[in-house]
């Protein structure tokens, strides 16, 4: 279990970059913020790839939580797949925050490779629930698609909708793009 200063760390980081992406952190606004120097946080990451990388392998596994949550709470796919819009909408309306990997995934060419490694695991995991949801369910799946290609979509929807929420900086625009009435058959 991490320490408390650990979390301290993570938990600034996290907000900082789910505004900023990457670059959007330092260890020196982190120190300012939970009242520490650097050096302490050197001390438990000593470079800012590092931070990175625990920081993107704590989101992955909160949002696996989440769904592991998603899958115990809900009995239809429909429901599981509003739950899991959900999590999207109130991170995008609620706190205004775009989701941490998809963010980083944006400035994937710049980002250390271990960190890289964390977003692809992140993306995989997500692929990989929904997926087995669709396959569980018997969801129609049309001529020339796959479950794991229709993960990727809806993946991409959210991320998107994240995306259109904040360019738009409208609450509805989330639900205009999402429309989960498309998947109301499955």
């Amino acid at each position: 279990m991490p320490s408390d200063t650990v979390e301290r760390i993570l938990t600034s980081a996290e907000k900082q970059a789910r505004i900023g992406g990457y670059n959007g952190f330092s260890f020196r606004e982190i120190a300012k913020e939970i009242g520490i120097k650097s050096a302490s946080i050197h001390y438990h990451f000593p470079t800012k790839a590092d931070l990175a990388t625990e920081l993107t392998r704590r989101y992955t596994k909160h949002f696996e939580s989440l769904l592991g949550e998603i899958k115990t709470n809900n009995q239809t796919l429909h429901s599981k797949l509003q739950a899991y819009a959900n999590l999207f909408y109130e991170a995008a309306t609620t706190k205004g925050n775009m989701c941490l990997c998809g963010l980083f995934t944006a400035e994937i060419d710049i980002l250390p490779d271990t960190v890289s490694s964390e977003l692809k695991a992140f993306f995989q995991s997500h692929q990989k629930w929904l997926t087995e949801q669709l396959i569980e369910h018997n969801a129609p799946i049309p001529e020339g698609q796959t479950p794991q290609k229709m993960a990727l979509q809806i993946i991409a929807n959210m991320e998107g909708a994240m995306l259109l929420t904040k360019a738009f900086n409208s609450q509805s625009c989330f639900n205009d793009a999402i429309d989960l009435s498309a998947f109301a058959s499955i």
